[in-house]
């Protein structure tokens, strides 16, 4: 089950996190390539900012081809299976990565020949070192990069073949015998052990029917307001400085003073830092609460954006050197605490929040908002830099939205660690009003606090169609 779980992280979100940072180091490289190649076509080359304006929807477009693909994985993986759809996904991205590299001029084709947060943070390490404008981040060699990635992709479809299909699935077609043989392998349990976890499956799979849609989570008031506060959660993530940190730290660095060579090796040692910090966390996040943690990381996260916006603005001013070995001591204690709370919480803290049978359509959501927001991001980021300057940008764009963030979540944010929906009713009401006040509350104030958690428990029973259906998901 290990070796799986690697294996499809592997093949899945360390290509997510590879591509995140792969057009950082090696930025000079492709904007060269690109004005090289507009000026070939239209007679003539761009001036810089409108390069970088092309070039921060470029890097940004990553985020909209994620967005469909977190509509699709529901549709693929009931019609076609899990191991089939990952083969889908294995040519997807040899396709994507093949056609970067044919753009390339034809003088050069003839040389082309937890585990999921945790690979994310492995992916960038990995496309922070071979993007380095002193590997292959350069005008004749980033098509390397690449090909890097589709080596990565073809090794883990020749593993794929020697691993079966999901037996929920298997169940699902009817393939008894196939599930039983599934279990067997992923399990490494015998025969009977086996029949008695695929009984187990089969009513899972029976009591587990009731399913809600995206809509649904619109609709129904139970839902609706919980899964708004994920979107919170996501959006703050998404507006917390990552994004841009991930796509532009070499050029934010290099910005502030730190030659090309220094800008390279920080832009490593940070993606190092966030991996390891994502490691630690992992270590971290089931021993505390959730909400402590978001609440704590994102104010830390703050607390750093603030800082990088005084250095940013103090260079501009002073241009004092050390001040970009500062900005990176600064931005490595800003990945540190966005990998303690909003980096690996976001992907379940809708999950504990709405129940299991909404969870899908709750995440579906957060997607939404998250992959929007660093598309809007990634692509306004460079353009208000150039109108602007790089620091007010930053304030802009990254306090004052995890500011507001955090206001709303000290005030909706209930704790939902080994909490079930009704007890996450119950905290909700315990959470601080707004505004705050010193004063107790009355007999009757209590009493009405209890009335209304009991019509909002009984509003998650309606929904869920029956206490049964909503004990089985407890």
């Amino acid at each position: 089950m290990i070796c799986v779980a690697v294996l499809t992280s592997i093949a899945g979100s360390f290509h997510f996190g590879f591509n995140l940072v792969l057009t950082n180091p090696s930025q000079e490289a492709f904007l060269s390539f690109m004005n090289n190649t507009l000026a070939k076509r239209f007679n003539g080359g761009l001036s810089d900012n409108a390069l970088q304006n092309i070039w921060s929807f470029v890097v940004a477009i990553l985020f909209l081809g994620a967005l469909v693909g977190s509509f699709s994985i529901r549709l693929i993986a009931d019609s076609v299976g899990r191991k089939k759809g990952l083969y889908i996904s294995i040519a997807a991205g040899v396709l994507a990565g093949a056609m970067a590299i044919v753009s390339n001029p034809k003088q050069n084709r003839g040389a082309i020949g937890m585990m999921t947060g945790t690979c994310v943070q492995l992916g960038t390490v990995c496309g922070s070192v071979v993007a380095m404008p002193q590997i292959f981040g350069t005008e004749e060699l980033w098509w390397l990069i690449y090909a890097t990635e589709i080596g990565i992709m073809l090794f883990f479809g020749a593993t794929l073949p020697f691993f079966p299909e999901s037996p929920g699935f298997l169940i699902q077609r009817g393939a008894t015998e196939a599930a039983t043989k599934s279990i067997e392998f992923f399990y490494s349990c015998g025969r009977e052990d086996a029949e008695f976890a695929l009984n187990e499956i089969k009513a899972e799979q029976k009591n587990s029917s009731k399913k809600f849609s995206m809509m649904d989570v619109i609709r129904k008031k139970s839902l609706r307001s919980k899964a708004f506060i994920g979107v919170v959660v996501t959006f703050a993530m998404s507006f917390s400085g990552v994004a841009v940190i991930n796509a532009f730290a070499f050029e934010i660095l290099k910005d502030t003073g730190l030659s090309i060579l220094e800008a390279s090796l920080a832009n490593d040692a940070i993606a190092v830092v966030s991996m390891i910090s994502s490691i630690v966390a992992a270590f971290i996040v089931d021993r505390n609460g959730r909400r402590p943690l978001l609440l704590i990381s994102f104010a830390g996260i703050l607390f750093c954006n603030l800082i990088i916006f005084g250095l940013m603005f103090t260079f501009y001013k002073f241009g004092y050197h050390a001040l970009g070995f500062i900005l990176i001591a600064f931005i490595c204690i800003f990945t540190f605490f966005f990998a303690l709370g909003p980096g690996p919480l976001c992907y379940f803290i809708n999950a504990e929040l709405v129940g299991q049978a909404a969870r899908s359509a709750a995440q579906s959501w957060a997607s939404v908002i998250q992959m929007l927001s660093r598309f809007v991001l990634v692509t306004a980021f460079l353009p208000m830099k150039n109108q602007l300057g790089e620091a007010w940008s930053y304030l802009i764009l990254f306090v004052a939205p995890v500011a507001v963030s955090l206001v709303y979540l000290y005030f909706s944010l209930p704790e939902t660690k080994n909490k079930s929906p009704l007890e996450v009713e119950v905290e909700i009401e315990n959470l601080p009003k707004f505004p705050l006040c010193g004063k107790s509350r009355s007999v009757q104030d209590r009493k009405l606090s209890e009335q209304m958690v009991i019509s909002r428990q009984m509003q998650l029973i309606e929904d869920y169609g029956s206490i049964e259906s909503l004990s089985h998901h407890l």
